[in-house]
């Protein structure tokens, strides 16, 4: 009898777990990390924030599609740890400036080190930690000036390698009602020439049975900034400021047994310097070989808005699962995107999941882009920043995900239990691969040749995640 039971408990327990997978997530409440057209002004645009931004779902422990229906407060402690290597491709060297100050055609690498600790605290609330780690290094796009020959624009990069660290650390709390959860979150970024602070709060209510959730959610960010070097070049400023308040609602909807779908809406306003000061753009002179070097400037505020519809399906009889997602981004900068992704969930002897996915991306530039600006008057706004120029962008992942449940069995002591450790540990690791590539012809909008962004990325990313469930 005390086996069957025994049994019986173990089963259980393994059904529990395997509704509550651990996740590394960025714990900003909502935010959008999977965005591109509104890189280049979230934050202050260094390689790291558009790594955070591009590169989020290589960090993440994802399983296949669950409830829409509201949580519920987890049982058990859980704690991941995920590690990625970035790498941008080198600068063609046909679309690299021959100038004495071009700089290095060798782009940025990037090093990401994440950890996750997510504790029971009552019976309705617990706490999620978030630690992020970035150390990077290399060359990043400057200014362009056009080819002597034919006028084609050519890319001068930073003089020198760029080398820097960001720190990041967030925390978010939930406490459990009946029919939903109330979420608080805050958090800071620092890096060697920035610092941002965020707050965030989110209300999840669930209704029709739970098959129906809805959830509202606001946050707010202050950054600060002080360049590098501001006396390396008359084009970059000596400090800068901005807040944002970013809204969104969104509704998950359970269609049948096997399909959910959701609807999300985000509206974010900013305001302040929304400009790079490690960009420049480059006015034609009279004659032509007298340029004059002139700073980024753009608008200081911004409003964009998002729409996100995601649906999933689970094919039992193949133990497979279909993700598609696509969302309409615009602002009132002139930046319109489109952005498809489809990804497929392939369970194998319920402890291998293979993920591939495609993502396809599409934006126009925003009014103030130029490669180069012509003779003449200077707009008041202006920007070669290739994040804000028109192209399309193509990435492939592949993902393997291994789970062994009830990996080890031990009777944990009573302080332990307090923190949510009960009578085991299952383990989830997870690698995966990522390549990405942009460019004007994979843009729906025809992008000429002079307005194409000679400094469009090209990369790579290898990711290994990490987690266990106590």
């Amino acid at each position: 009898m005390a086996v069957v039971a025994a049994t019986e408990t173990s089963r259980k327990r393994r059904a529990r777990r395997k509704r509550s997978r651990t996740t590394l997530r960025p714990s900003r409440i909502g935010v959008d990390h999977r965005v591109e057209a509104d890189d280049a002004s979230s934050r202050f645009p260094r390689p790291g924030k558009t790594l955070a931004a591009l590169t989020a779902s290589a960090l993440a422990l994802t399983g296949i599609a669950g409830s829409a229906g509201a949580d519920v407060p987890i049982q058990e402690a859980k704690a991941a740890a995920a590690f990625s290597y970035y790498r941008e491709d080198n600068l063609s060297p046909g679309k690299f400036s021959t100038s004495a100050n071009a700089g290095s055609r060798e782009r940025f690498e990037v090093f990401t080190t994440q950890f996750r600790f997510d504790l029971p605290l009552t019976e309705r609330m617990d706490v999620g930690v978030d630690f992020i780690y970035e150390k990077m290094s290399g060359a990043s796009p400057w200014y362009v000036l056009p080819d002597a020959n034919n006028g084609k624009p050519l890319q001068v990069m930073s003089g020198a390698t760029i080398e820097d660290q960001r720190y990041e650390l967030s925390a978010d709390v939930d406490y459990f009602i009946e029919r939903g959860k109330n979420t608080g979150s805050a958090g800071f970024s620092k890096e060697n020439d920035y610092l941002s602070i965020n707050f965030g709060v989110a209300r999840e209510r669930g209704y029709n049975d739970r098959n129906t959730t809805i959830t509202l959610a606001a946050a707010f960010a202050y950054d600060w900034l002080e360049p590098t070097d501001p006396g390396f070049s008359l084009a970059r400023p000596s400090s800068g400021e901005k807040w944002s308040l970013d809204l969104s609602a969104s509704l998950a909807q359970i269609l049948s047994r096997a399909s959910t779908m959701s609807l999300s809406v985000n509206y974010k306003h900013l305001d302040g310097y929304l400009g790079d000061p490690y960009k420049a753009i480059t006015q034609l002179g009279v004659p032509a070989d007298i340029d004059t070097i002139l700073p980024d400037i753009r608008p200081d505020q911004k409003d964009r808005v998002s729409l996100l519809a995601r649906y999933r399906h689970h094919y039992e009889r193949i133990a497979g699962s279909l993700h598609a997602d696509y969302r309409f981004y615009s602002d009132d900068w002139g930046v319109t995107s489109h952005t498809v992704e489809v990804a497929w969930y392939q369970n194998f002897m319920e402890w291998l999941t293979i993920t591939p996915s495609v993502r396809w991306y599409s934006q126009g530039k925003a009014d103030f882009y130029d490669t180069v600006l012509p003779v003449g008057k200077i707009p008041k706004n202006h920007s070669s920043d290739y994040r804000l120029s028109p192209y399309g962008a193509v990435s492939y992942k592949i993902k393997a995900e291994v789970e062994f449940v009830d990996l080890w069995q031990f009777d944990a002591p009573s302080w332990l239990q307090a923190l949510g450790v009960t009578d085991g540990m299952d383990l989830i690791a997870s690698v995966s691969y990522q390549r990405y590539y942009s460019d004007g012809a994979l843009s729906i909008v025809t992008v000429s040749e002079s307005d194409e962004a000679p400094g469009l990325l090209r990369f790579r990313v290898f990711a290994f995640s990490l987690a266990g469930r106590f």
